[in-house]
């Protein structure tokens, strides 16, 4: 997918069942057979876009395979988090393959998602963690990402700003925000 989204529906704790009790999350990279849980995922969480295909989706996968996760917990994907390098201070654009890359500026976050089941579990925050870890312990001074959905008051409280984007964000849906965070590594190991 391509950015971050919080549902602005969580079903009360009640209609979330028997996974919503404390679990063992796992965060691991993503592997072949987690395609069809990133699709419904994706499905699930994004209402005001229209998802990336499942080619594009794999494409960010096999050019990035070690900065995309899922989180799960007892063997079923919760959430996902789908990161790549990149070379602009701007976004990629939308349901398109990723260009071949030497060099990249900043370590992007193109889409997190959660399943409404395990809202409240810490999945989304274990798989951010995770990215940012990777992306400072890889030399990126910067992450970006672009916040959907009225997310933008999420990032912030995990330390992203909206920042001046060169590009119209109108792919991406009404509210869009482009949003940075530095990170405390300055050399880029890409």
């Amino acid at each position: 997918m391509f950015f971050f989204t919080i549902s602005d529906h969580v079903p009360p704790a009640e209609q979330l069942g028997a996974i919503n009790c404390v679990m063992p999350l796992t965060i691991r990279t993503v592997q072949p057979n987690d395609w069809p849980s990133i699709l419904t995922i994706q499905d699930e969480c994004y209402h005001a876009l229209e998802p990336e295909s499942l080619a594009v989706l794999q494409d960010k996968v096999k050019r990035s395979p070690t900065s995309c996760w899922v989180a799960t917990s007892h063997g079923e994907v919760l959430g996902y988090l789908l990161c790549h390098p990149w070379p602009h201070a701007s976004p990629p654009p939308l349901d398109t393959p990723l260009p071949s890359m030497t060099e990249a500026e900043i370590f992007y976050l193109h889409d997190l998602a959660i399943a409404s089941k395990a809202r409240g579990m810490g999945a989304g925050m274990a798989l951010l963690d995770r990215a940012l870890s990777y992306a400072t312990a890889n030399g990126f001074s910067k992450a970006a990402l672009v916040a959907v959905q009225n997310a933008p008051a999420f990032w912030q409280k995990q330390g992203f700003n909206e920042t001046p984007c060169p590009k119209s964000l109108d792919e991406y849906g009404s509210g869009a925000r482009y949003m940075t965070r530095r990170l405390h590594n300055t050399v880029n190991a890409f």
